[in-house]
């Protein structure tokens, strides 16, 4: 199939799809981003009760994304070592292995090591996650496989976004770190139940293939720098502990509910119509973030929802269209550059409103933060239209 692909975003993935499988890669998924949806806050907040400051606990996250960039640039390479089972099983266990570690130290360069390692095996799960949902996915039903993978991927932010930052304040970093460690090595172990023939298909991309997915890449990569952004800096910011959890809570549900919503309308409307207004919703949430913690507090939970509604919409919306622009015959690439785009945005997204907190402080940095993800959505939606 050509790079152009289906004519539908709900094309079949290929008659030669595995079977089976679906059911045991969504508990597989559920269980690794445990580790990693607890560990997003608790680690920023554990280089934080180190005495790190607001660029250094921002690299926190960078520095695991970034390790997981640079692991999916080498996909070339992985998809010739590894069958998917193969990716997930060692992804898994890189990923969790490190976890109960990281009460050895709060020295920045011991906490950045971990999250090296973490980051890479996160890379091998994401990809391979993605690719599978590709691949099992039945003729027509893209979309909907795609809505199902991304809630699983969802789902423990739920409980582990907000109930990791509780934990940790109510029994120790040292008991979420050992959680977070077992439940990922779980998913390695049923790993080996996923079928051993699924090997992911993966093709070098043209400048044209790049050109032609630059925009949803472009639009998704800020819902996603805006979640990173707030998840990273929400637990440390200021408001008190309970409040944090919940608007962090509250931002999982939404995020859950943008993705679901996304998958139902994909069979019904064209891919990529809900990308732009993803964004928007996001900046809109950080800005209520920003008035949130000047002078009200509740008004934290109504910015938390937006920016997870607009970043679960964009997720599923983006990778139903660049699986569409580069044909399900290379859901291998589809899967590897989506996850650079959601992976890249989050590290930059924390980086950067990391160093503008060093500048303007918690309010004035979530505020411009908003100008700036609304701005530059608005800009790439304007640069597409001429294309």
């Amino acid at each position: 199939m050509n790079s152009s692909g289906p004519p539908h975003n709900d094309a079949a993935s290929g008659a030669d799809a595995p079977t089976g499988g679906m059911p045991v890669l969504l508990i597989v998924t559920f269980l690794a981003f445990l580790n990693y949806a607890a560990l997003l806050p608790v680690v920023p907040m554990w280089a934080s009760s180190g005495g790190a400051g607001g660029l250094a606990v921002g690299s926190t996250t960078a520095v695991m994304m970034a390790a997981t960039v640079s692991a999916q640039c080498a996909a070339p390479l992985i998809f010739r070592l590894f069958r998917l089972r193969g990716m997930m099983i060692f992804g898994a266990l890189l990923l969790g292995a490190p976890a109960p570690l990281y009460v050895l130290s709060t020295e920045m360069w011991t906490v950045l090591a971990l999250t090296v390692v973490r980051g890479a095996g996160f890379a091998l799960v994401v990809i391979a996650g993605a690719a599978l949902a590709a691949d099992l996915a039945r003729a027509g039903r893209l979309s909907a496989s795609a809505s199902l993978y991304g809630t699983a991927a969802a789902l423990p932010n739920v409980a582990a976004l907000a109930g990791g930052v509780w934990a940790a304040e109510r029994f120790g970093f040292g008991v979420v770190f050992c959680l977070a460690g077992v439940g990922c090595i779980a998913a390695a172990a049923i790993s080996v139940l996923l079928p051993s023939q699924a090997r992911g298909r993966f093709a070098q991309v043209s400048f044209r293939d790049l050109r032609r997915i630059a925009s949803p890449m472009g639009l998704f990569l800020l819902t996603a720098a805006a979640f990173g952004a707030a998840s990273t800096f929400l637990p440390v910011a200021g408001p008190a502990a309970g409040q944090v959890s919940l608007a962090l809570l509250v931002a999982s549900v939404a995020l859950i509910a943008g993705r679901l919503a996304a998958g139902v309308l994909g069979g019904r409307i064209p891919p990529g119509s809900l990308l732009l207004i993803s964004a928007l919703l996001v900046a809109g949430g950080l800005a209520l973030t920003s008035e949130a913690l000047r002078d009200a507090p509740w008004v934290l939970l109504v910015g938390a929802g937006l920016v997870g509604l607009g970043f679960g919409a964009g997720q599923n919306d983006s990778f139903v269209l660049i699986v569409h622009r580069l044909g399900p015959s290379r859901s291998g690439t589809a899967s590897t550059l989506w996850n650079m785009a959601y992976d890249g945005g989050l590290g930059a997204g924390a980086l950067g409103l990391g160093w503008l907190i060093g500048v303007a402080g918690y309010a004035d940095a979530f505020l411009m933060m908003s100008f700036a993800v609304g701005i530059t959505a608005l800009l790439v939606q304007w640069l597409a239209g001429r294309d």
